[in-house]
């Protein structure tokens, strides 16, 4: 019998391309009817990979999706099922060139070691801190103007899809660690059973299941991913907006990190979990911080979009290092962490 130490059940080999394979995606919507404090009505869908290329993705996304999913020839860019399963963040080819120089893939386990592991998770600080960030910037925009009470009412057809993406991710950082997402589809759950991987399933899934730890911040999690949408209504054909792009792999979200919000810190935590062989649960607890959006006396408004939109490779605040003369990468970083303080730092 094959089980799995963490996560859902063992994949054969490049399985995790087949049409057959089980995927999560977060569908998020107006809510049907409004409450004070409601603004989101959240939805997990479970299905086959190949369900998802009915998914068509709106022609921005589309746009931005190059260079951040597999190199497949079977991938056409226009549906969600070319993101699954996601990459989390990518590197740009120079810098992996710059890693890896003789482009072997053998007797590399020094460089993935001691640079492309750490340097990632690094990646993943700085995102997740900018992701933070931008949600802040789009609510204080969106509070100046009419666009709150625009998002407040369900007009999301009114708001420009970047500050719309920043307060839905803001409502998601908000979402109760111990609430259910308000749908499931399918209904019926037999997707997810058996809920360990004692047991073989008979199918192929790529899941958080309901008994892993990670299913308490799931929408989190799937919103890291860059598996989190909402529709966008077009000429009569749905299409699926992508709310933020990949920053943890769906592997990561799986079978590694459980994600968990606290709202009175800036720095956050990761806390090792005790897993028993064969229960489907992921490795870590990752603490993320979301405090509140700290005065304009400690931080400026300024400040708050600065870095929320500084660039990976120019700029005032890049991550990548390159070398003054030719701007040919080198194997290191700089900015991780935010220039200002009060900005969250991550917990990765």
């Amino acid at each position: 019998m094959v089980t799995s130490l963490t996560g859902t059940d063992p994949l054969q080999p490049g399985q995790w391309y087949d049409d057959d394979t089980y995927y999560q995606i977060l569908l998020v919507a107006p809510p049907g009817k409004r409450s004070e404090g409601k603004y989101i009505e959240t939805t997990i869908v479970a299905q086959k990979r190949g369900e998802f290329k009915k998914y068509l993705l709106d022609e921005k996304i589309q746009q931005n999706i190059i260079g951040c999913i597999p190199d497949q020839e079977d991938i056409n860019h226009k549906n969600i099922a070319s993101y699954l399963p996601s990459a989390g963040v990518v590197f740009p080819k120079g810098f992996v060139k710059a890693l890896f120089p003789d482009n072997s893939s053998e007797n590399n386990s020094i460089e993935i070691n001691n640079f492309y592991d750490p340097i990632r998770t690094l990646l993943h600080s700085r995102k997740i801190s900018q992701l933070i960030a931008k949600t802040w910037h789009c609510y204080l925009e969106a509070k100046a103007s009419d666009v709150w009470y625009d998002f407040a009412h369900g007009k999301w057809n009114e708001i420009h899809s970047d500050i719309l993406d920043g307060l839905i991710a803001r409502e998601i950082f908000f979402f109760d660690q111990q609430s259910s997402p308000d749908h499931l589809v399918p209904k019926n759950l037999d997707i997810y059973y058996p809920l360990n991987s004692e047991k073989s399933s008979g199918k192929a899934r790529f899941l958080i299941l309901p008994s892993s730890k990670g299913w308490q911040g799931i929408t989190l999690s799937l919103l890291m991913a860059g598996q989190a949408y909402y529709e966008i209504k077009k000429d009569g054909q749905t299409y699926y907006h992508q709310i933020s792009q990949p920053i943890l792999s769906t592997g990561e979200i799986v079978s590694k990190y459980g994600l968990e919000v606290t709202w009175d810190k800036f720095k956050g935590d990761i806390k090792e979990l005790k897993v028993d062989p064969g229960k489907s649960s992921i490795a870590y607890q990752a603490i993320i911080p979301y405090p509140p959006i700290p005065s304009e006396i400690n931080l400026s408004p300024e400040h708050i979009t600065k870095w929320s939109q500084a660039k990976d490779e120019s700029g005032e605040f890049p991550f990548y290092s390159k070398d003054e003369d030719d701007q040919s990468y080198l194997v290191g970083v700089q900015y991780f962490s935010p220039p200002y303080p009060y900005i969250p730092l991550s917990c990765t």
